[in-house]
Protein backbone atom coordinates (compact mmCIF):
# COMPACT_ATOMS: atom_id res chain seq x y z
CA UNK A 1 0.00 0.00 0.00
CA UNK A 2 1.27 4.02 -1.29
CA UNK A 3 0.60 7.34 0.34
CA UNK A 4 -0.90 10.19 -1.27
CA UNK A 5 -0.41 13.54 -0.56
CA UNK A 6 -3.31 16.06 0.26
CA UNK A 7 -2.41 19.46 0.34
CA UNK A 8 -4.53 21.95 -0.67
CA UNK A 9 -3.29 24.58 -3.68
CA UNK A 10 0.03 22.55 -4.01
CA UNK A 11 1.92 21.86 -7.40
CA UNK A 12 2.39 18.23 -8.66
CA UNK A 13 5.67 18.94 -8.01
CA UNK A 14 5.22 20.34 -4.48
CA UNK A 15 3.39 17.33 -3.46
CA UNK A 16 5.71 15.04 -4.91
CA UNK A 17 8.19 16.39 -2.67
CA UNK A 18 6.38 15.41 0.03
CA UNK A 19 5.80 12.33 -0.53
CA UNK A 20 9.40 11.59 -1.42
CA UNK A 21 10.30 13.01 2.00
CA UNK A 22 7.43 11.11 3.51
CA UNK A 23 8.92 7.86 1.54
CA UNK A 24 12.43 8.65 3.31
CA UNK A 25 11.27 8.24 7.02
CA UNK A 26 9.40 5.29 6.25
CA UNK A 27 12.93 4.17 4.70
CA UNK A 28 15.05 5.08 7.23
CA UNK A 29 12.75 3.79 9.90
CA UNK A 30 12.41 0.20 7.69
CA UNK A 31 8.60 0.44 8.65
CA UNK A 32 5.84 0.31 5.55
CA UNK A 33 3.58 3.11 5.41
CA UNK A 34 0.47 0.81 6.05
CA UNK A 35 2.20 -0.20 9.46
CA UNK A 36 2.93 3.20 10.18
CA UNK A 37 -0.68 4.54 9.71
CA UNK A 38 -1.97 1.38 11.84
CA UNK A 39 0.28 2.41 14.79
CA UNK A 40 -1.18 5.83 14.27
CA UNK A 41 -4.80 4.63 13.97
CA UNK A 42 -4.39 2.52 17.38
CA UNK A 43 -3.24 5.81 19.42
CA UNK A 44 -5.69 7.60 17.79
CA UNK A 45 -8.54 5.50 18.28
CA UNK A 46 -7.49 5.22 22.28
CA UNK A 47 -7.22 8.77 22.42
CA UNK A 48 -11.07 8.78 21.24
CA UNK A 49 -12.51 6.22 23.38
CA UNK A 50 -11.09 8.07 26.52
CA UNK A 51 -7.55 6.25 26.96
CA UNK A 52 -8.80 2.95 28.32
CA UNK A 53 -6.55 1.29 30.04
CA UNK A 54 -7.37 -2.08 28.89
CA UNK A 55 -7.13 -0.68 25.29
CA UNK A 56 -3.80 1.06 25.30
CA UNK A 57 -1.80 0.95 22.01
CA UNK A 58 1.40 -1.33 22.32
CA UNK A 59 4.84 -0.29 22.48
CA UNK A 60 5.42 -1.31 18.74
CA UNK A 61 2.12 0.53 17.16
CA UNK A 62 3.53 3.57 19.62
CA UNK A 63 6.77 3.78 17.84
CA UNK A 64 4.46 2.57 14.18
CA UNK A 65 2.60 6.07 15.27
CA UNK A 66 5.83 7.93 15.90
CA UNK A 67 7.12 6.90 12.23
CA UNK A 68 3.62 8.25 10.89
CA UNK A 69 4.05 11.42 12.26
CA UNK A 70 6.88 12.39 11.50
CA UNK A 71 6.64 10.86 8.16
CA UNK A 72 3.97 13.06 7.82
CA UNK A 73 5.77 16.26 9.35
CA UNK A 74 8.34 15.49 6.81
CA UNK A 75 6.21 15.71 3.82
CA UNK A 76 3.89 18.60 4.65
CA UNK A 77 7.56 20.65 5.43
CA UNK A 78 8.83 19.62 1.82
CA UNK A 79 5.37 19.98 0.11
CA UNK A 80 4.72 23.60 2.01
CA UNK A 81 8.36 25.15 1.84
CA UNK A 82 8.01 28.72 1.22
CA UNK A 83 4.20 29.00 1.27
CA UNK A 84 2.44 31.71 3.69
CA UNK A 85 1.13 30.63 6.89
CA UNK A 86 -2.48 30.77 5.89
CA UNK A 87 -1.70 28.65 3.11
CA UNK A 88 0.40 26.21 4.86
CA UNK A 89 -3.02 25.37 7.14
CA UNK A 90 -4.79 24.66 4.06
CA UNK A 91 -2.34 21.27 3.74
CA UNK A 92 -4.42 18.01 5.00
CA UNK A 93 -1.16 15.15 4.99
CA UNK A 94 -0.34 12.07 3.95
CA UNK A 95 -3.12 9.36 3.38
CA UNK A 96 -3.59 5.87 2.41
CA UNK A 97 -3.80 4.55 -0.94
CA UNK A 98 -6.29 2.08 -0.83
CA UNK A 99 -8.70 2.39 -3.55
CA UNK A 100 -6.70 4.22 -6.10
CA UNK A 101 -9.83 4.39 -8.53
CA UNK A 102 -11.60 6.43 -6.64
CA UNK A 103 -8.69 8.81 -4.49
CA UNK A 104 -7.19 9.81 -7.59
CA UNK A 105 -9.88 9.98 -9.75
CA UNK A 106 -9.97 13.26 -11.63
CA UNK A 107 -12.74 15.87 -11.45
CA UNK A 108 -14.62 14.34 -14.93
CA UNK A 109 -14.30 10.54 -13.61
CA UNK A 110 -15.60 11.83 -9.62
CA UNK A 111 -18.65 13.43 -10.91
CA UNK A 112 -19.62 10.32 -13.49
CA UNK A 113 -18.78 8.16 -10.87
CA UNK A 114 -21.10 10.10 -7.91
CA UNK A 115 -23.35 10.08 -10.63
CA UNK A 116 -22.93 6.52 -11.34
CA UNK A 117 -23.36 5.21 -7.71
CA UNK A 118 -26.65 7.57 -7.69
CA UNK A 119 -28.27 6.21 -10.56
CA UNK A 120 -27.63 2.26 -9.31
CA UNK A 121 -28.17 2.84 -5.50
CA UNK A 122 -31.35 0.50 -4.60
CA UNK A 123 -31.74 1.88 -1.13
CA UNK A 124 -31.43 -1.31 0.70
CA UNK A 125 -28.09 -1.34 1.94
CA UNK A 126 -27.16 -1.36 5.64
CA UNK A 127 -23.94 1.05 5.39
CA UNK A 128 -23.43 3.43 2.81
CA UNK A 129 -21.16 3.65 0.37
CA UNK A 130 -17.62 5.27 1.64
CA UNK A 131 -16.31 6.33 -1.97
CA UNK A 132 -19.35 8.37 -2.19
CA UNK A 133 -17.32 11.13 0.53
CA UNK A 134 -14.11 10.07 -0.89
CA UNK A 135 -14.83 11.52 -4.13
CA UNK A 136 -16.88 14.32 -2.43
CA UNK A 137 -13.63 15.51 -0.20
CA UNK A 138 -11.72 15.03 -3.83
CA UNK A 139 -13.75 17.12 -5.59
CA UNK A 140 -13.86 19.32 -3.08
CA UNK A 141 -10.01 19.23 -2.49
CA UNK A 142 -9.38 22.70 -3.51
CA UNK A 143 -12.47 25.14 -2.37
CA UNK A 144 -11.87 27.12 0.41
CA UNK A 145 -15.03 26.09 2.38
CA UNK A 146 -15.93 22.42 1.44
CA UNK A 147 -17.15 21.08 4.30
CA UNK A 148 -21.19 22.17 4.48
CA UNK A 149 -21.09 20.85 0.22
CA UNK A 150 -19.56 17.50 1.15
CA UNK A 151 -21.64 17.10 3.68
CA UNK A 152 -24.62 17.98 1.70
CA UNK A 153 -23.44 14.82 -0.72
CA UNK A 154 -22.74 12.16 2.20
CA UNK A 155 -26.08 13.01 4.10
CA UNK A 156 -28.15 12.96 1.01
CA UNK A 157 -26.37 9.85 -0.59
CA UNK A 158 -26.47 7.96 3.27
CA UNK A 159 -30.66 8.97 2.80
CA UNK A 160 -30.99 7.06 -0.14
CA UNK A 161 -28.56 4.33 0.60
CA UNK A 162 -30.92 3.77 3.58
CA UNK A 163 -34.07 4.28 2.16
CA UNK A 164 -34.95 0.49 2.48
CA UNK A 165 -35.46 1.21 6.29
CA UNK A 166 -38.83 3.36 5.46
CA UNK A 167 -39.96 1.31 2.74
CA UNK A 168 -42.98 3.97 2.43
CA UNK A 169 -41.07 6.97 1.48
CA UNK A 170 -40.86 6.96 -2.14
CA UNK A 171 -36.87 6.98 -3.09
CA UNK A 172 -37.10 8.80 -6.41
CA UNK A 173 -37.49 12.39 -4.72
CA UNK A 174 -34.02 11.19 -2.15
CA UNK A 175 -31.94 9.88 -5.64
CA UNK A 176 -32.76 13.86 -6.92
CA UNK A 177 -31.62 14.83 -3.44
CA UNK A 178 -28.27 13.58 -4.23
CA UNK A 179 -28.07 14.61 -8.15
CA UNK A 180 -28.79 18.44 -6.46
CA UNK A 181 -26.05 17.90 -3.83
CA UNK A 182 -23.65 16.41 -6.63
CA UNK A 183 -24.47 19.67 -9.06
CA UNK A 184 -23.99 22.38 -6.34
CA UNK A 185 -20.45 20.42 -5.60
CA UNK A 186 -19.74 20.76 -9.53
CA UNK A 187 -21.08 24.59 -9.46
CA UNK A 188 -18.62 25.14 -6.92
CA UNK A 189 -15.55 24.04 -7.72
CA UNK A 190 -16.33 25.18 -11.49
CA UNK A 191 -15.54 28.74 -9.51
CA UNK A 192 -12.24 30.18 -9.02
CA UNK A 193 -10.54 29.80 -5.81
CA UNK A 194 -8.26 32.28 -3.73
CA UNK A 195 -5.13 30.07 -4.18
Amino acid sequence: MDVIMRARGASPEEMQRGLEAARAVFNRAGMTAERAAGGAFAVEGWDEMGFPPDQEPSEAEYAAADVWYEANNAALQACCEGWAEEKRLRAFGLELLFDPATQLADRPAALAMLRAFTAAEDGKREFWNSQIGILADRLAADLDDSRDLVAAVTVAYTTLALSGFRPEEPIEPKRQAVYAAIDALEAAIEKPTSH
